[in-house]
């Protein structure tokens, strides 16, 4: 089996111990983060190879590897107070009940009123309201809004979120203040970065798509990290031009047990799985008529909402008496039979090999399986209709090689 690569991975960070971060506390297998916006993710092998040299020319004799490394890098859209917490191992603080209060810094500009208030409920949420144990600066602006400089000396605070001066030269001019204000602790997330804490350790799976070569199917493949260290380097780039700040996780793997196996130490296991067979999709109509219950017609087996039982499972393709279904698997030269079981239904059948886009016509309801030097996948269409409806029914079998 051959495939290829292109498609993003949706990664779990499951913790490795018991830990805390922030005021949540994640037991020992627990996921404590889900990366599903993605916009890379790379895995990187690489060893040290050191030789033996001699003879004329000094030439490579014999070579030794070792040192084996593997990093898993994962670069992220978006970024959350917890993702940026394990990235940076910084500690995160929230409170828990509204009772508690958060000072939050904010500057506002605002115009003075003629007799000498400033007033800034607009500018605050009905629960909050400006410290008065704070600093508190009222900065004059000029008609352009640039600072001249000038601080007004005799401004105070009345009440929680009005702010009153004496000094007649700033009324009716605007200015900008300068404050604190006094959050709801449940509202504000605070990350706290030192020199002493560093990213953990994390039991890491992603999920993603293979495509296979012979028939393009997308097959589902997990990678399993039991053991990465994220390292703690970041960037956190903020500017008003250019593309979006990305957030890039990339983690160091380690030795490790998976949770099935351990006997066995892996810095990294992929598996594919290759057994996957069409499916019938069926999906709730989104321009629904009233009254109606209208479903979209899927890519393998379109059926009519309006058709009758017997119509609905019209069409079976069979080997003797037994019955087909997408991954059987067939051998060449056997004799395949179509038939319905729709009273007054026309059946149109076709068929045609996955690395082919010819579709070959079924006569007389008999498909002799085509002989191959190599296993395929041989892609079965019948197409029924009555009434101006249609069922069109996809099956893929296996063959296998000649």
């Amino acid at each position: 089996m051959k495939f290829g690569v292109r498609e993003i991975c949706n990664v779990v960070f499951r913790a490795t111990q018991a830990q805390k971060i922030g005021n949540k506390t994640f037991s020992k297998g627990q996921p404590v983060f889900y990366i599903d916006s993605a916009k890379t993710s790379t895995v990187e092998g690489a060893a040290t190879t050191v030789y033996a040299t001699g003879g004329r020319g000094n030439a490579r004799l014999i070579a030794w590897e070792g040192e084996k490394t593997l990093t898993f890098t994962v670069e992220d859209a978006l970024l959350s107070p917890i993702s940026f917490a394990m990235l940076s191992g910084a500690g995160l603080v929230k409170g828990l009940d509204d009772n508690e209060f958060i000072h939050f810094h904010q500057t506002t500009m605002a115009l003075v009123g003629a007799d000498g208030t400033i007033n800034l409920t607009n500018a605050l949420e009905p629960n909050e309201r400006i410290d008065d144990a704070a600093p508190l600066y009222v900065l004059e602006a000029d008609e352009g809004g640039d600072l001249t400089g000038n601080v007004c000396k005799n401004c105070s605070l009345s009440g929680t979120k009005v702010i009153t001066t004496t000094e007649s030269d700033y009324f009716n001019k605007t200015v900008m203040v300068d404050y604190y204000v006094l959050k709801p602790g449940t509202t504000v997330s605070e990350l706290q970065i030192d020199a002493e804490n560093f990213a953990g350790y994390y039991y890491v799976e992603a999920d993603t798509l293979f495509r296979r070569q012979n028939d393009g199917k997308d097959l589902p493949a997990n990678l399993t990290l039991p053991n990465v260290k994220i390292q703690s380097n970041f960037t956190f780039a903020m500017a008003s031009s250019g593309d979006p700040s990305t957030f890039t996780f990339t983690m160091d793997a380690f030795p490790g047990y998976t949770y099935f196996d351990t006997t066995k130490k892996v810095l990294c296991a992929i598996q594919i799985v290759d057994d996957i067979s069409e499916t019938t999709i069926e999906r709730d109509s989104v321009f629904k008529h009233e009254g109606s219950d209208s479903k979209v017609e899927g890519f393998n087996d379109s059926i009519p909402s309006t058709a009758s039982s017997s119509f609905a499972n019209a069409g079976v393709i069979k080997k003797d008496t037994t019955e087909l279904a997408s991954g059987d698997t067939v051998n060449p030269t056997d004799e395949l039979t179509i038939t319905g079981t729709g009273d007054g239904v026309t059946y149109v059948s076709q068929y045609k090999k996955s690395t082919t886009s010819v579709w070959t016509p079924v006569e007389n309801g008999t498909i002799v399986v085509p002989s191959g030097t190599t296993p395929y996948v041989l892609n079965v269409q019948i197409i029924a209709s009555k009434n101006g409806e249609e069922i069109v029914k996809n099956i893929s079998l296996n063959v296998v090689a000649a």
